[in-house]
């Protein structure tokens, strides 16, 4: 038995340990075409080169994947495609203290052909046609676990249809006779799975008549990282607030139905949530999120229309009528008054806790209807508060309004109409630095004049490179909805804000929403 153990430990013949300067690994890189019924497997060799660089193939060594969806590797370094995903993976090869890597991608090729279609009907040559596509625009950018979003065209009087999606390591092909397609579950998850990090571009072809016409490719781009918590809405169809944890569907959270009254106006912080009661002017409430158990009671005698935790959500900044009264957010009490020296709403608490954004306004329509807008902020250190700075004071007739941190501190989002800092129809969304010296128009996430694009809040973040907005916006979302109000998302480029281009990506739909509902005041919390 021991002669045996020493017999299967021994080197190869001629071989051990320190006799090769390094390892080589065949083909250094492949690609390999893959689809549900199987793809070709692929044999990786691994060689040692001595010293004199002569070189040898290794019978053995230890084979790894940096990707083990893309397939799996057996101890002979043969690669096996997987059977539902594409994408990249280094196939490393060790021996004797020594590796080498190769690279292969993975193509996915898959075809899913609705009953009556024929696909041999796209063979013909395309006719380009502009104006087909409804939805999505063309360079989103989405979230990794955002749902399958729902990919519209407009009604022609085609006979069939066929998107493509394809990227160095996607190509599926879908066949339709709708107007709409949206992925099942598994195809989505492998496809923005597969995807991540990178971007797919999609073609839309119809047949007409006798004729294929085909629109301009769109590109979708996938983040590499998911979008974090739950954003909390006001509907004013459930008279209250609902929740979206990311990626689900929205549940009622807070409504008429179950407080016994209408509240918005909102913000989530922590563990709790801090609102008002009945409308503009009304009754200050603050909750805990697990239970919904009352911190301010309804009954408390406090009133706020617009409110701001604390990073650590225990104190409350509470905007009523033109006054910025602060309070302790565990037990209700009043702690201070802000001397802003001027009408003050809009109160956001940047997340290190040493600033506050708001709105000074000639107060001619209180907290809600006012024009006359500017962004300022206030700085705050050892307990004590700075004078308000004025970091965007619009020409008239503009009005800014609506300012919020962005996660990582280094912008202010807001909104700027011609009109009244309420619903006003042509509200945009822009964003300044801190210290005034940028500010830049969200061109691509407003998409154009008159959408009532309202009140941006950011997402939780879970990359630097790529930041979330949501906001409310009358757009029309294909052919879903009309244009009443919804909840939109936007990625946000902070490089790009840097050099002062337009850092926004177009506008996704919120997956997850009841599109008949009129939907406002997305306050995305963790």
């Amino acid at each position: 038995m021991i002669l045996l153990v020493l017999a299967c430990s021994k080197p190869f013949p001629g071989t051990g340990p320190g006799e090769y300067a390094e390892l080589t690994v065949a083909p250094a890189e492949t690609t390999v075409y893959t689809s549900p019924e199987g793809g070709d497997a692929t044999q990786f060799v691994v060689s040692g080169v001595r010293p004199s660089g002569e070189e040898e193939t290794l019978p053995e060594a230890e084979w790894t994947l940096s990707n083990r969806t893309v397939g799996d590797i057996d101890s002979s370094g043969l690669f096996a495609p997987s059977l539902s995903t594409g994408g990249l993976s280094y196939v490393t090869a060790r021996y004797a203290g020594l590796e080498a890597s190769a690279l292969v991608t993975v193509v996915f090729e898959n075809a899913l052909v609705d009953e009556g279609v024929d696909p041999g009907l796209f063979d013909a040559p395309r006719i380009p046609h502009d104006g087909l596509w409804l939805y999505p625009e063309d360079n989103v950018n989405l979230p990794r676990n955002t749902p399958s979003i729902r990919f519209m065209w407009n009604e022609v009087g085609q006979s069939a249809v066929k998107l493509r999606f394809r990227s160095d390591v996607t190509d599926l092909s879908v066949y339709t006779t709708g107007t709409s397609w949206t992925a099942d579950e598994a195809t989505w998850a492998a496809l923005v799975g597969t995807n991540a990090g990178g971007s797919v571009e999609v073609e839309l072809s119809m047949v007409v008549g006798a004729e294929v016409w085909s629109e301009q490719i769109i590109t979708v781009n996938v983040n590499r990282f998911d979008a974090r918590g739950s954003i909390y809405y006001w509907s004013t169809s459930a008279s209250g607030i609902r929740e979206i944890p990311y990626g689900e569907n929205a549940v009622d959270f807070l409504t008429a139905s179950s407080s016994g009254y209408c509240v918005g106006c909102h913000s989530v912080r922590g563990d709790k949530i801090a609102f008002t009661y009945d409308g503009g002017n009304g009754a200050l409430g603050v909750k805990r999120l697990a239970d919904q158990s009352d911190i301010v009671a309804y009954a408390s005698g406090t009133y706020g229309n617009f409110n701001t935790f604390s990073p650590d959500a225990k104190q409350l900044l509470v905007a009523y009528m033109g006054q910025l009264s602060l309070y302790d957010a565990e037990s209700g009490a009043f702690l201070e008054t802000l001397a802003t020296g001027a009408y003050a709403t809009h109160p956001d608490w940047s997340p290190d806790g040493s600033r506050v954004a708001m709105v000074l306004n000639n107060g001619d329509g209180g907290d809600w209807y006012f024009s006359g807008g500017k962004i300022a902020v206030m700085e705050r250190s050892g307990g004590s508060w700075s004078s308000p700075v004025v970091v965007y004071d619009p020409a008239d007739p503009l009005n800014a309004y609506y300012p919020a941190w962005s996660p990582d501190g280094e912008w202010i989002a807001f909104n700027v109409s011609t009109g009244d800092s309420y619903a006003d129809t042509d509200a945009a969304v822009f964003v300044a630095s801190p210290d005034g010296a940028t500010v830049l128009e969200l061109v691509a996430a407003n998409q154009a004049a008159g959408l009532t694009n309202s009140l941006p809040r950011w997402g939780p973040l879970p990359d630097d490179e790529v930041m979330w907005l949501a906001f409310s916006s009358n757009r029309v979302y294909g052919s879903v909805t009309t244009g009443n109000p919804q909840l939109w998302v936007a990625g946000f480029d902070p490089e790009r804000a840097a050099d002062g281009v337009d850092p926004s990506w177009p506008a996704f739909w919120l997956p997850g929403q009841d599109s008949a509902q009129n939907n406002h005041i997305p306050m995305w919390a963790e």
